[in-house]
């Protein structure tokens, strides 16, 4: 059968409309971008199947949670992840009927690592990530890589660093033994603790509030235990950096949110 001309354009440019629906493929190899990709995602697949594929490939699932309905996630670690000895020792991963999205590695870096971050260090994570997902493409959700390390979502609000204390205690670590609010627990090379949490449904509901149950993987929240205290990441913080779209108006649609975060994860160490 042969095709017209209006036949070759219209099936060029339905091929560029679907290849920019589905975001820019991962390249290991390529030179820093400019904008970093917050998530990346690949073909749906099942949760089963991913955690198989997961752990074929060198990382440790430590839980399989369901924040909100329709979304599976699933935190895993590797060797290179936990050796940061921060909050980037875990990745989510999101599993529902559209895709299988996961964690930038490298978004979280710039951001979490800040000057000790060099664009690259994780390919290792990402290699690994592709063998186990398949092809990784770009999502909507960005944010200039140079302005990571500094990120705050409007002057005067937190940073990374701004973390707010949740618990002290000698004997922080033995409460989470069989607590319900604990999804897992990664002691870290230096003897710190990273501990996921898991949120009451009531609190999760924000994400619906504000249309992002395709990112649902920036749960499990966390705290860390070090030197006989718990910390968390400012949810002021955590929520904007995970979601750079979020707008104004949207923030303030769920300004209850990070209230609610913080008096869940409190509840944990009680």
């Amino acid at each position: 059968m042969k095709f017209t001309k209006m036949a070759w354009a219209f099936l060029w440019v339905f091929v560029g409309v679907q290849a920019s629906a589905q975001g820019t493929k991962l390249d290991i190899s390529a030179p820093a971008p400019e904008v970093l990709s917050t998530y990346y995602a690949a073909k749906a697949q099942g949760a089963d199947e991913v955690v198989s594929k997961l752990k074929a490939n060198g990382f440790s699932v430590l839980a399989t949670t369901t924040p909100i309905k329709g979304a599976t996630v699933i935190t895993v670690t590797n060797e290179e992840l936990k050796a940061t000895n921060t909050w980037l020792a875990t990745l989510n991963v999101l599993v529902n009927e559209k895709e299988v999205r996961v964690q930038n590695p490298s978004y979280f870096g710039a951001a979490y690592l800040q000057d000790k971050y060099t664009y690259g260090q994780f390919a290792g994570t990402l290699k690994s990530l592709q063998k186990a997902l398949g092809d990784l493409y770009t999502v909507e959700d960005e944010f200039k890589l140079s302005k990571l390390p500094h990120y705050q979502f409007m002057m005067g609000m937190a940073h990374v660093e701004d973390t707010i204390e949740v618990a002290e205690g000698e004997e922080l670590e033995t409460k989470l033994n069989g607590n319900k609010y604990v999804a897992y627990s990664l002691k870290l090379p230096d003897g710190s603790t990273l501990v996921g949490h898991n949120l009451r449904s009531r609190t999760n509901n924000f994400l619906l509030k504000i249309d992002a149950a395709h990112n649902a993987h920036i749960l499990p929240y966390r705290s860390m235990i070090k030197e006989g205290k718990a910390v968390m990441l400012d949810p002021k913080y955590y929520l904007a950096v995970s979601l750079p779209l979020l707008s104004m108006t949207e923030f303030m649609r769920i300004a209850s949110a990070p209230g609610n975060i913080e008096k869940d994860i409190k509840r944990t160490y009680r």
